[in-house]
């Protein structure tokens, strides 16, 4: 469901379940974890390719498995987003630049992983959409970190409280994303970037990485990922939360 390939310097990192959207339930998250660990220890590392197979790039978490563990909800939400936003703090915590190719539905904790990147290519194909509030919970996997610091707090808030579809052309224009692209031209425009990153040398880039992460205030990622377990957890054990869930399945 996760795949890590590497060759020369350039890993790629793949969400690999395209027969469900590559929704995340616990088991995907763990490998997503595990996966970005493994990023974090590789030697000779010069670039990251984070990109999904299939029609959709992620549609965030697999209600299915929520509404599975209706009786224990908000354990198992709980484990889901620890392991997937400690695959976050290891993307985003990584000396060498980010890549991330996009396309098809983004959705909830996908939002946040298609946009954790230093460079974001859509693909014309690609449909953002926050939904959190559509099944009863709040924002995790960092966007309600990254989010802000990209698109500033007005057009953040409005995104997470209406679940506005963004389209790829507005996420290039509101700066979300770097590049939009035909989807025949997607995979190849990011590893093109990849290639030309991998040849730049690898202090400057880690450098300039460092300049630009540091936060805007004093809430860390971490503090705010944090924040943000607690929150959807919390919502999750609530029956508004399992109710919308299954409000949603049956639709």
């Amino acid at each position: 469901m996760v795949q890590l390939h590497h060759d020369s310097g350039r890993a790629e990192l793949v969400l690999s379940a395209p027969e469900r959207s590559n929704a995340l339930d616990l088991d995907t998250a763990e490998q997503l974890r595990s996966a970005t660990a493994e990023l974090t220890r590789m030697p000779g590392l010069r670039t990251v390719l984070l990109r999904a197979e299939g029609r959709n790039f992620c549609v965030g978490g697999d209600l299915r498995s929520f509404a599975a563990h209706k009786d224990g909800l908000g354990g198992y939400v709980e484990a889901v987003a620890t392991a997937a936003h400690e695959a976050l703090e290891h993307l985003s915590g990584l000396a060498v630049p980010v890549v991330n190719a996009v396309q098809g539905a983004v959705a909830g904790a996908g939002v946040g992983l298609a946009f954790c990147g230093d460079i974001v290519v859509v693909a014309r194909s690609a449909r953002i959409r926050l939904a959190y509030t559509a099944v009863g919970l709040s924002p995790d996997m960092g966007s309600s970190w990254i989010l802000p610091r990209l698109l500033g707090p007005r057009r953040a808030v409005e995104l997470a409280l209406t679940n506005r579809v963004l389209s790829a052309e507005e996420a290039v224009t509101w700066g979300l994303a770097s590049h939009v692209v035909d989807d025949t031209d997607l995979i190849e425009r990011a590893r093109d970037i990849t290639r030309t990153l991998a040849e730049a040398p690898a202090e400057a880039l880690a450098a300039t990485k460092r300049l630009f992460r540091q936060p805007a205030d004093t809430r860390s990622l971490h503090d705010q990922l944090a924040r943000e377990s607690d929150l959807i957890s919390s919502l999750a054990s609530s029956g508004h939360a399992q109710d919308a869930i299954e409000s949603f399945l049956q639709r």
